[in-house]
């Protein structure tokens, strides 16, 4: 089959690779669709020292199963599924208490420790998977779980979001930002975006903010504390370190910051009065559940979340993908569809 492979570090290859098998507890999908993910980059320029390599890249994906291994009762052949980030082992602690992102009993992490999903079929596991509701296109449901269900994971569980409050976000046109800010309206809240690109703030309007503030420099926040009488009730963080104190000063007392992405590597520094004297709060947010995928599946079928999709490509242009992503070209999120 054909898939998209990092061999060394910086490269991609589009190459023939070994069918995958299903072995106890998995099943193998043909794949509808890879989302392409800022992650990706960073896999791709080995920042995680844990990656395996050779390696088929790509965690957001869904598919059609084909076949189905051993102790696997829950989904059969011809399933439409969507996948997770990683696969939790269903033992640990974390996973008993509902805390399947923290799971710390299972290696397996798509397009990191095992194949991913830019490839024509993936092995997946079972315990990574959702099934994807009637009228819910594949290729939209690829992407929902690294888009939609991880902002409403970060708002309502780490920002502990309330109907009528503010949320500041930054990274507001990426493939998480034009989903969060949906999850957040539907979540009951105002909006106020935050990007750096005056041409994007007619698209962020139509996709349903109260606000737009254009990031023309590093005091951006002070135009943020302007119009929201003190600052946002929230900040949901989807840049991380060039973006994070100005989300942090954007916020009044006591108000709550969710640092979901981080597009570098660089380090910060953050004034520790500063928390103190305003009393703010900081939580990461990794990942989401599967019951959190679900969730906003539902409200895909229900036409209460509309997916974005920037452009779907082929397999060979992955390269292509990637570099207009990195060139912050894209409103949404890319697909690669083999």
């Amino acid at each position: 089959m054909r898939a998209v492979v990092v061999r060394e570090v910086g490269q991609l290859e589009v190459t023939e690779w070994k069918t995958p098998t299903a072995g106890a507890g998995q099943l193998v999908l043909r794949v509808a669709g890879c989302g392409v993910c800022y992650r990706d980059l960073i896999d791709r320029d080995g920042k995680y020292p844990w990656m395996v390599r050779p390696i088929v890249t790509g965690h957001e994906l869904a598919g059609t199963v084909t076949s189905v291994g051993a102790g696997v009762s829950d989904f059969a052949v011809g399933d439409r599924v969507a996948a997770t980030h990683r696969a939790p082992c269903g033992e640990c602690p974390a996973c008993r208490s509902g805390e399947e992102t923290r799971c710390v009993g299972s290696p397996v992490s798509y397009g990191i420790t095992v194949d991913g999903g830019y490839a024509e079929s993936v092995a997946v596991w079972a315990s990574s998977l959702v099934k994807v509701p009637d009228g819910v296109d594949l290729v939209e449901a690829a992407f929902l779980h690294c888009t939609a269900a991880v902002a409403l994971r970060a708002l309502r569980k780490h920002a502990r979001l309330e109907p009528g409050e503010t949320v500041v976000m930054t990274g507001a046109t990426g493939g998480v930002g034009v989903h969060a800010l949906q999850v957040a309206r539907i979540l009951g809240a105002r909006v106020v975006a935050v990007t750096s690109s005056p041409d994007k703030v007619e698209r962020l309007r139509a996709l349903g903010v109260d606000d737009v503030v254009v990031a023309r420099d590093a005091h951006w926040h002070k135009e943020v504390m302007a119009r929201t009488g003190g600052g946002a009730d929230v900040a949901l963080e989807l840049v991380g370190a060039p973006t994070f104190n100005g989300s942090l000063r954007s916020l009044r007392f006591g108000g709550r910051l969710a640092l979901v992405g981080n597009v570098t590597t660089e380090r910060m520094e953050v004034n520790p009065g500063y928390l103190i004297v305003r009393e703010v709060s900081v939580s990461g947010s990794a990942s989401a559940t599967r019951a959190e995928l679900a969730e906003v599946l539902g409200w895909v079928r229900d036409g209460r979340l509309k997916p974005v999709v920037a452009a779907r490509r082929p397999l060979e242009e992955a390269l292509a993908a990637q570099a207009a992503l990195a060139d912050k070209r894209i409103v949404g999120r890319q697909v690669l569809v083999p």
